[in-house]
């Protein structure tokens, strides 16, 4: 019985990183990743490379069972059949000739007397099976000066065209300027657009009437001065009532500024002419504030200088700052006052802060 041993060397190599032939080497097989090559332009799909090593001799099993279950014999048996393809093998590289193992590769002798091995072409990678070795010629792009000159090669002159002149705009440009320019140069020359009553739905009717033509019409059904007045002005003095019921009932006559000034005016005069003066307001002289917050919203600015004052911590707005109301608990003229405030105020309030205005 015949056993072709290089045969399941090669099913073995399929599944297995490393193949062992006792007393000859182990064909061991290493993943290459897929290649392009560079000046051939030859692709080359991912594999396994074989490579023999001498010093793999012991036997680890697996090339002996492998033939013991594919040819339905012993382990043993399967182990005369190795030794038997070992000596051959041996035998023929001593003499120096070429042992070849079917689709794995040639085994041979070199002048040191050490074996060689040249791997065959087959692919024992199961994820590339099917792919081949292919060449792509490489490709010819044509530079920028040839792609140009393809592209107007063919292209004959393009005649100027005349321009042709558009008669009818000219009109109507001829027509338009004139009109433009006295719709801007009247108004300007005129008074036309100073008496525009921009309220009412005419822009060109008259805007006012003169002060001393102006008339207050009556009717019949107008209520009694004297009651209206009465209700509608209760705290005002005696003196201005009756003149305001004196200009009601003589509405007939023209409303001059002359009676204006004889009926109103020396009926209302100022108690006092002293201005009150808000607390909130801030001395001018003041130029250094002890800043302890500053709010986006006035209500919570409001609401946090109470809750100072109910610390009894002084606080006040001073006015917005970068659209902030700022809020101040304190306002000094000289810069050492303030840092010395400004040190006890930091002991309820570590947030504050001095600001010069």
């Amino acid at each position: 019985m015949v056993v072709k041993v290089d045969k399941h060397i090669s099913d073995l190599l399929y599944t297995h990183d490393c193949v062992i032939v006792p007393e000859l080497g182990g064909f061991v097989a290493n993943y290459a990743p897929a290649k392009i090559h560079p000046t051939q332009h030859t692709f080359t799909p991912p594999s396994k490379n074989i490579i023999f090593n001498k010093s793999l001799k012991n036997n680890d099993g697996l090339l002996a069972n492998h033939i013991a279950n594919a040819e339905r014999t012993s382990y043993p048996e399967a182990l005369k059949y190795l030794q038997h393809f070992t000596s051959t093998t041996n035998t023929e590289l001593k003499k120096g000739a070429k042992v070849t193992i079917d689709e794995v590769g040639t085994l041979f002798l070199d002048a040191e007397r050490n074996i060689q091995f040249e791997p065959e072409t087959t692919n024992y990678l199961l994820d590339a099976f099917g792919l081949s070795r292919f060449q792509s010629p490489a490709i010819k792009r044509d530079t920028i000066g040839k792609r140009l000159e393809k592209e107007f090669k063919d292209r004959g002159a393009i005649p100027a065209e005349k321009k042709k002149i558009n008669v009818k705009r000219l009109v109507a440009l001829a027509i338009a300027i004139p009109l433009v320019f006295g719709m801007i140069w009247i108004p300007l020359k005129t008074d036309l657009l100073k008496n525009i009553n921009y309220s009412s739905l005419n822009p060109f009717a008259l805007k006012g009437v003169p002060t001393n033509s102006v008339l207050v019409n009556t009717t019949a059904d107008l209520p009694n001065v004297e009651e209206v007045v009465s209700n509608s002005l209760p705290n005002l003095n005696d003196t201005f009532k009756h003149t305001a019921m004196d200009l009601a009932n003589n509405a007939v006559q023209p409303v001059t500024a002359s009676l204006v000034e004889n009926k109103i005016v020396d009926a209302i005069k100022a108690d006092s002419t002293h201005v009150a003066v808000n607390n909130e307001h801030i001395n001018l002289d003041f130029k250094f504030h002890l800043i302890t917050g500053c709010f986006q919203i006035q209500e919570n600015a409001t609401r946090f200088v109470n809750d100072l004052q109910n610390q009894n911590i002084t606080a006040s707005i001073i006015g917005k700052r970068n659209g902030l109301y700022v809020v101040s608990s304190g306002d000094y003229a000289t810069r050492k006052e303030a840092y010395t405030q400004l040190k006890q105020l930091k002991i309820s309030q570590p947030d504050a802060w001095l600001l010069k205005k």
